[in-house]
């Protein structure tokens, strides 16, 4: 059972990464922002919208999430890949979470932190001599010492294996959640395909 809930949520987490990541530069989502979206028209002043303007900055995060959702789906570099997604989803979940702070960035942003941690606890054995609190150096050999592990990787497991399964539904929970929105807004996108400006200017407030 563990096995297939990891396996559900890599996949959850991939598509959703995925497919934000790829409608960055290739739009097919309407409400969502795309390089095409600012190709004559500066954006609004907000958070995300600072992060655009910055040039590379947004370019890189949508960059991560699009490998990001590839490493998870192809089963690659996975443990890699969750490290390198976390400086991205937890900015997505303080943004969404609490600028936002609609149901809709509750869900996405909540669901985003959530997947991220618990596949980083489902392939926790490959972080263990990460956590030793001494460190021993080493290039060409595997590094190794009386600590390898360290006490604070023994502390996680311990306290993180008996809630591990109730952990994964949850994050499972919210992934089929994000996948539905993002399916909607795709398809919505697909009947009626809405610029970014048209849809904010519609829901504006008069």
């Amino acid at each position: 059972m563990t096995d297939r809930l990891i396996m559900t949520a890599r996949l959850m987490m991939g598509a959703v990464y995925f497919i934000n990541g790829f409608n960055w530069f290739f739009k097919i989502i309407g409400p969502y922002p795309s390089i095409s979206d600012f190709a004559h028209i500066a954006p609004p002043p907000d958070v995300v919208v600072a992060m655009i303007q910055n040039g590379m900055l947004f370019h890189m995060v949508k960059a991560t999430e699009l490998l990001t959702g590839i490493a998870l789906l192809s089963n690659r570099f996975v443990p890699l890949m969750l490290v390198a997604a976390l400086p991205v989803t937890l900015p997505i979940c303080l943004v969404d979470v609490f600028f936002v702070a609609t149901p809709r960035g509750f869900v996405m942003g909540g669901g985003s932190i959530i997947l991220n941690i618990f596949l980083l606890l489902a392939y926790f054995s490959h972080y263990r001599t990460v956590l030793a609190h001494r460190g021993v150096p080493g290039f060409t050999e595997p590094a190794s010492a009386p600590d390898s592990e360290g006490a604070l990787a023994a502390a996680i497991s311990r306290f993180v294996g008996p809630i591990f399964p109730i952990f994964g539904i949850v994050a499972i929970c919210f992934g089929a959640v994000m996948l539905c929105w993002l399916a909607l807004l795709i398809t919505q996108y697909a009947v009626h395909p809405m610029s970014f400006w048209e849809i904010h200017r519609a829901f504006a407030p008069r």
